[in-house]
């Protein structure tokens, strides 16, 4: 959190909490610090084992039927890397390919700014994105990053919050499971037992064993078996790679 907070943060975080939906929090934000255009997209949800995907975004109606239309999705850069980064990043860093010269020329022809900042959120199984987009020119944009940034990534923790919260209310179905709950249920997706996972992650046995059972309550789960499906189907656990951070 904040260590030296702003009044105009402390005020646009109180009108976020306060906001009833996501669509009100972004627009808060995006009145309180003249932002251009504020976008939120919750790129990974649980539904059962379907993807559904949130978006919230104060782009003009012409721009977002166009994006749709066109299917700019698959080259939208921003998006892109929004989705692999772990890091805040402003869009002037961001390669733009070739395939995404289309895109660029008509949003700016629908009055989008040139400029950018993105916030990738990771949570639990989920990732999201919240961009904002600025017409200010480099200069101005450059310092206003510099002293909002901070506050910046705090308010997109915040709404990431409200956005779990009104998909799913108070009951979200992905459980807070601990980093070594998610390691232990990783190898035994791998077919690692309890002492080939003690050996790879350097604990005793007793202490993998308490893990997986921990994992498997928090889960639901009868059996190991059935708690590292339930933990690859919620995207806590990827049983063909790598575990989700």
């Amino acid at each position: 959190m904040q260590t030296n907070e702003s009044a105009l943060f402390r005020i646009t975080s109180a009108g976020v909490e306060a906001a009833a939906t996501v669509d009100e929090a972004i627009k808060v934000v995006q009145a309180n610090y003249g932002i251009d255009f504020v976008t939120y997209h919750l790129a990974q949800t649980v539904a059962g084992a379907v993807d559904t995907p949130f978006v919230k975004t104060t782009y003009p109606d012409p721009w977002v039927a166009r994006y749709l239309l066109k299917d700019f999705v698959k080259v939208d850069p921003i998006l892109h890397e929004g989705l692999v980064r772990q890091l805040p990043f402003d869009w002037r860093d961001v390669e733009i390919p070739e395939a995404a010269l289309e895109f660029y020329v008509d949003a700016t022809t629908y009055g989008l700014g040139e400029n950018g900042f993105s916030i990738p959120v990771v949570t639990k199984s989920r990732r999201a994105l919240f961009s904002l987009n600025s017409r200010k020119p480099d200069s101005e944009w450059t310092a206003i990053i510099a002293e909002r940034r901070d506050e910046w990534v705090d308010l997109a923790f915040q709404i990431h919050d409200k956005a779990v919260r009104e998909l799913y209310g108070e009951d979200d179905p992905v459980p807070p499971l601990g980093g070594r709950e998610v390691e232990c249920l990783h190898w035994a997706a791998l077919g690692k037992d309890a002492p080939q996972t003690a050996a790879v992650l350097g604990l005793s046995e007793h202490t993998v064993r308490s893990y997986l059972k921990s994992a498997q309550l928090k889960l639901g789960c009868s059996t190991r078996s059935a708690a590292t499906a339930r933990a690859a189907q919620l995207r806590l656990i990827n049983p063909y790679g790598n575990t989700h951070t």
